[in-house]
């Protein structure tokens, strides 16, 4: 069941789907900077988001913004965009080299 579920969640994630905007990924992602650094490249004790995965990263995000995952301030962060504008974000750094 929990199969079928998740096979379902990724086709209507497919179907939402939005289409990348470089600038509006960028723009989007310097909210971020403060925390994880720039480009994502934190050298602080929190995590290094640059080339992360775009679907691990939009499903965290996502999970921050419904309160499935707590934590740090993360929650209150994420509620602050909306879900093409997370996507935005996973997208832009998934594009930043390591």
């Amino acid at each position: 069941m929990k199969k079928l579920l998740l096979v379902l969640f990724c086709l209507c994630n497919f179907m939402y789907a939005v289409e990348y905007d470089a600038l509006q990924g960028k723009m989007l992602s310097l909210s971020c900077a403060s925390c994880h650094g720039t480009d994502g490249k934190s050298i602080t004790i929190t995590p290094y988001i640059a080339g992360m995965s775009k679907t691990v990263m939009y499903q965290t995000l996502l999970a921050y913004k419904n309160g499935e995952k707590t934590g740090t301030m993360m929650q209150k962060h994420a509620k602050g965009f909306t879900d093409a504008e997370l996507e935005q974000i996973s997208y832009y750094f998934s594009k930043v080299e390591r």
